[in-house]
């Protein structure tokens, strides 16, 4: 029999006996040559070893990397963070069933049921047209990956609805997730560091200016052009959201927080350095849902904004052209003196991408049955690279069309997917817009900016995704988060609340005495 003084003597006998044979072996395996299998036992035992923290954390690990853009680079394929967490998480969430029915999926069949018909389009797709080939893992047709991230994007829905975020722990999570776009500004940070860091960029992409940079490339350090600093914007844009979605336009726009209103029009001016037209259009759309469904159309803010955006444009009109170039891009659609450099640019990304669809367009009656897919092979890889340039689509197939790249929204699904992936598609958005406008009209009043945000935000991407621009395995994963964010906060769909009915009381029937007694009395 063992004493209780022996006990804790024993179990650390059995800890160090464990601990320090496999620390000399992850110690032998670290300074040798790190090829494919000591990485991943190295990454096993990583696992194994992390494992207590992803059984408490990993929902708040997926929600904070669901807008991080990092990648984990030591994987095949490079796959991004969110997808990865996503996976862990779902198999966490699954097991936690097993064990524990009563640990149950929040309850969304009119969503669930679009996703899983949409997930069957995709694996039958992929399986028709060449298999989901993975060139990371040695096969000969490449592309493979897209499925894997729009299967990821559906996973990463589940894993997300997995049970109710905790009502005191909702801003947090909302913040984190749109806080997550930050880490994409460590793209940008090339110019400025020093090689010692360039480690960095493995888990965070350097961005097209960063990269350019470190080359040396003489285009990028031409002053005569202008650099777009797109993670930066991207980063600012998750801002405003975690701004827009804590506060409303209300306590933004309101001369008691001045410095709030302040930061949010800096990062507004920041989001636009990236030059990106379509996220500008996708800020003004959503500042404008919002300000509708907040009621503020028939509020003194909007006479009040009408005044100061006719005033502040009038005073910023002469000096349209001496913004920065990447600004003055962004705003080119509109009727503004821009600089015709930068006019050039933009009307030059727009002619490109009409010139794709006109030519992708014809080849739609094609792959209405079935898709086109998204599996290609390396030698048509290398065919199109070796007849046709980069940007070239004077003729013949170019590289985007081999990607399924058409910058196109609509485009994106029905010609890899056909008929069925937009029937399921379009299923899902309708299904996903209802859930959204249930849960900002029926939710709780302390999570309305919240749910307003969500459904304005939603909305806007909608648009932007089928007018402007939009791809389905990048934009996936950001409709079923949105979602997937909505429900957990809400606990699943939100319903009117049903008042208590008044029940009807009689006053007591009293009858009057006989008229004789009256009478003899």
């Amino acid at each position: 029999m063992i004493t209780t003084s022996e006990s804790p003597l024993l179990r650390s006998l059995l800890i160090y006996s464990i601990c320090v044979p496999l620390a000399i072996f992850v110690g032998y395996l670290l300074a040798g040559p790190l090829d494919r299998t000591a990485l991943t036992f190295l990454g096993a035992v990583l696992l194994l070893l992390t494992a207590p923290m992803f059984l408490r954390w990993h929902r708040v690990w997926l929600i904070a990397s669901w807008n991080m853009g990092a990648v984990l680079f030591f994987l095949p394929g490079a796959p991004p963070a969110w997808m990865f967490f996503a996976f862990v998480s779902f198999s966490i969430a699954v097991l936690q069933f097993i064990l524990n029915p009563r640990l149950k999926f929040l309850h969304v069949p009119t969503v669930a049921r679009p996703l899983i018909f949409l997930a069957v389009v995709v694996l039958v797709t992929g399986k028709l047209t060449g298999s989901f080939g993975l060139a990371a893992m040695g096969s000969e047709n490449q592309g493979g990956k897209r499925y894997f991230m729009l299967l990821g994007a559906i996973i990463a829905y589940f894993a997300l609805i997995n049970q109710r975020i905790p009502p005191r722990r909702v801003p947090l999570y909302v913040t984190l997730f749109f806080l997550g776009t930050l880490a994409q500004a460590v793209g940008e940070l090339a110019p400025v560091v020093t090689p010692g860091f360039y480690y960095l960029f493995l888990i965070f992409p350097i961005s097209t200016q960063g990269l350019a940079t470190i080359l040396h490339d003489p285009v990028a350090s031409n002053p005569g052009l202008f650099s777009r600093l797109g993670s930066l914007s991207v980063a600012a844009l998750g801002l405003t959201s975690a701004m827009l979605a804590r506060y409303g336009i209300q306590d933004i726009f309101t001369m008691r927080r001045v410095g709030r209103l302040l930061i949010f029009l800096s990062l507004v001016t920041i989001a636009l350095l990236g030059g990106f037209r379509s996220m500008f259009i996708l800020l003004v759309l959503t500042f404008g849902i919002i300000f509708y469904l907040e009621g503020l159309m028939r509020s003194r803010l909007l006479p009040l904004g009408i005044l100061l955006a006719l005033l502040g444009g009038t005073v910023m009109l002469p000096f349209v052209d001496k913004l920065p170039m990447s600004i003055q891009r962004a705003l080119s659609f509109l009727p503004l003196p821009v600089d015709p450099v930068a006019r050039a640019s933009a009307e030059a990304t727009t002619e490109w991408r009409l010139n794709i669809w006109r030519k992708v367009l014809p080849e739609v009656p094609e792959h209405l049955l079935l898709g086109k897919g998204y599996t290609y092979s390396r030698r048509d890889e290398q065919v199109v690279q070796s007849t046709q340039s980069f940007n070239d689509i004077a003729g013949g197939q170019t590289i985007f069309e081999l990607n399924s790249d058409f910058h196109n929204g609509p485009l994106s699904v029905i010609i890899p997917f056909g008929i069925f992936g937009v029937i399921g598609f379009v299923w899902f958005l309708a299904a996903a817009v209802r859930v959204l406008h249930r849960n900002y009209k029926f939710g709780l009043p302390v999570y309305r900016r919240i749910n307003t945000f969500l459904l304005a935000y939603f909305i806007a991407k909608i648009i932007l995704f089928c007018v402007i621009f939009g791809s389905l395995y990048t934009d996936l994963f950001m409709f079923t988060g949105l979602l997937g964010l909505s429900i957990s906060v809400n606990g699943g769909i939100a319903r009117p609340a049903l008042a208590p009915q008044p029940k009807a009381r009689f006053p007591a029937l009293r009858l009057r005495p006989p008229l004789h007694k009256a009478v003899s009395v």
